[in-house]
């Protein structure tokens, strides 16, 4: 059986980028005239990977934060 792949970070940074586009708020002059499509690829190409650092970030921070509560749980228990 073959597996595919979906980068679903990615897939949700496009949509981002493309509901942006379709709004029009706050976009740069210098976007004038570039196919959106084109703005949404390269949006989502540089947007992704910073996505993915603050999530690994966040899951390390979580982690982090997990340990230290059973840390304290177990010497509120006398365990430690």
């Amino acid at each position: 059986m073959a597996y595919t792949f979906v980068d679903h970070l990615r897939e949700y940074v496009r949509g981002l980028v493309a509901k942006r586009i379709a709004e029009e708020s706050g976009l740069p002059t210098e976007f004038k005239g570039i196919p959106d499509e084109r703005i949404i690829t390269m949006v989502e190409d540089l947007a992704t990977p910073i996505l993915r650092k603050i999530e690994d970030e966040a899951v390390d921070a979580g982690i982090q934060r997990f340990a230290a509560l059973v840390r304290y749980s177990k010497k509120q228990k006398g365990e430690g």
